[in-house]
């Protein structure tokens, strides 16, 4: 082991005797000097400060564990917006809604956000003890990356006196995206002037842009578009102020590959075997049954670089919700295998957001409010399909413009390879072409299925886009074993409960949350964008 990875070894080893199970638990205090806010500081390699920088990136999404990522995307926000499926029975609990015999995965993605990212992120503030360094505006970056997942999944949630307050208080999730709003705001003007110079920060820490000050900056600007879409139908006066501030903002949007925040594969600070990988390995993963309706009905040359075909050659997914009593040898084994996994390598990077993203965020917007589209520069159209043509650029597909120009395609009926019982009509008709006579309805479904597809693997976005649009329309689950009946079928999960270990350790605060959720704490409760 290199000196580089001894040091990260052992000040991550020291952060982690740190980190409490709780939110609200009290952590070790440091007391360091702040850095002067210099070119020269912005270049800085400092390992203690990069150290905590790196373990913030590794758990925006984390990696190290596959059994936390199949819990925490698989089983979440990838499975419930149709982009995987499992034959494996325990697996198909998450697709059931069925918590009683596995109370805690739920919460697993609430837990490790603030163990191994706010955690990370308090210490950084406090050796840096300057909110104009840009380490840490890249660091509120990561913070907001990280966090707009959890209360996208959870509601109201423990942020705003994160830090300052020994017991910490849930907020409301509009107070706590107006927060990420100003947070957004004001590392975009910190930063502006290290991207101007060309400067890095954490140049041998990062794994997303290598220190790249220009790329963080798009990054947070299409980070600030995305949320607000998100509350587009609740608080439209501010989702519009949002969109103009993100497109005043210095040098624009991630809308090329280079740009798109991804964690890579770099020798010695992030050497790790993709959780995606890993997890196909246990045939625990496979394509899901609404991403096969729409990319084999649309007959999408993008299939063959997603998913892998099957024994018979055939690209097949798997519905969500089986029973509990599933074969999964009948679906894959060591001599065959009926559905389609992810199209993966052990080095494959962990993507948080697609370079298509913006192009469909910006038709949406001009589709809510036709004013913007001189601010944005294009029409509606012109954005769906530059979103598609940038898709099959990422991606390196070829045939955009056919695929664009066809009118008669639609999603697919699903064909269960092994019951017959399970296979499905697709709900939607909604084809490719772009049609302006259209109402605005349909426009919005034509443009969320697209961007679905394009976003692919992220599914927690997708998710997201789901509950606040109704699009795409996601085949429901076989069995709901929902608690109550707390989840309508027709409807499907709204949210996450919190996880256990906040009852256990934070009741009162949590129950505090719970009323500012404004319903029970079940997966039936809408969170306040939805």
């Amino acid at each position: 082991m290199d000196i580089v990875m001894k040091l990260k070894y052992i000040i991550c080893l020291i952060g982690a005797t740190m980190i409490a199970t709780s939110c609200t638990n009290n952590f070790l205090e440091y007391n360091t000097n702040p850095d002067e806010v210099t070119n020269e500081v912005a270049n800085w390699d400092n390992a203690k400060n990069g150290s905590f920088f790196l373990q913030m990136q590794e758990n925006v999404i984390p990696i190290f564990e596959a059994s936390d990522y199949q819990v925490i995307e698989v089983m979440t926000g990838d499975g419930y917006a149709g982009y995987f499926g499992s034959p494996t029975p325990h697996i198909n609990s998450a697709g059931r809604y069925s918590w009683s015999n596995n109370s805690n995965w739920p919460g697993a993605m609430f837990t490790r956000a603030y163990q191994d990212v706010m955690n990370p992120w308090r210490e950084l503030k406090k050796a840096i003890n300057n909110e104009n360094d840009p380490r840490y505006a890249v660091a509120q970056i990561l913070k907001v990356a990280t966090m707009h997942r959890v209360t996208d999944s959870y509601g109201p949630i423990p942020y705003l006196k994160f830090g300052i307050e020994k017991e910490v208080p849930y907020d409301t999730q509009k107070d706590v995206y107006y927060r990420f709003f100003e947070e957004l705001d004001a590392a975009v003007k910190v930063l502006d002037s290290y991207a101007t110079n060309g400067d890095k920060v954490f140049p041998d820490w990062d794994c997303v842009y290598q220190g790249n000050t220009k790329s963080w900056v798009k990054f947070a600007n299409t980070l600030r578009f995305r949320l607000a879409m998100h509350i587009s139908d609740v608080d439209k006066d501010k989702a519009k102020a949002e969109i103009l501030a993100a497109m005043e903002a210095p040098y624009g949007f991630v809308e090329n590959k280079e740009d798109v925040p991804e964690l890579q594969h770099i020798h010695p600070i992030a050497t790790y075997e993709s959780p995606w990988y890993i997890i196909r390995g246990w045939g625990d993963i496979a394509m899901g049954a609404t991403i096969d309706s729409y990319m084999n009905g649309y007959e999408d040359p993008r299939r063959s670089i997603y998913f892998d075909v099957t024994s018979d050659g055939k690209y097949c997914g798997i519905r969500a919700g089986l029973p509990a009593n599933v074969n999964k040898k009948a679906y894959i084994s060591e001599n065959i295998c009926l559905l389609s996994q992810p199209n993966v390598t052990a080095t494959s990077n962990v993507v948080w957001m697609r370079a298509a993203e913006i192009f469909f965020l910006k038709a949406e917007a001009v589709l809510r409010w036709p004013e913007l589209e001189t601010e944005l520069g294009g029409t509606v159209q012109d954005f769906y399909e530059n979103g598609i043509r940038k898709s099959f650029e990422e991606l390196g597909a070829s045939g955009a413009e056919a695929y664009l120009a066809n009118e008669e395609l639609k999603p697919a009926r699903y064909v269960d390879p092994v019951t017959s019982s399970y296979s499905i009509s697709p709900s939607s008709t909604v084809t490719i072409k772009w049609i302006n006579t259209d109402n605005t309805t349909k426009k919005l479904e034509r443009i969320i299925t697209q961007k679905y597809i394009a976003l692919y693997p992220v599914g927690q976005e997708a998710w997201t886009d789901f509950r606040r649009t109704g699009y795409p329309k996601v085949f429901p689950v076989i069995v709901n074993e929902s608690l109550g009946s707390c989840v309508s079928t027709s409807t499907q999960i709204r949210r996450l409960p919190y996880p256990r270990s906040e009852y256990d350790t934070n009741l009162k605060a949590v129950e505090e949350g719970v009323k500012l959720l404004g319903g029970p704490d079940n997966a039936g409760t809408r969170v306040w964008w939805d």
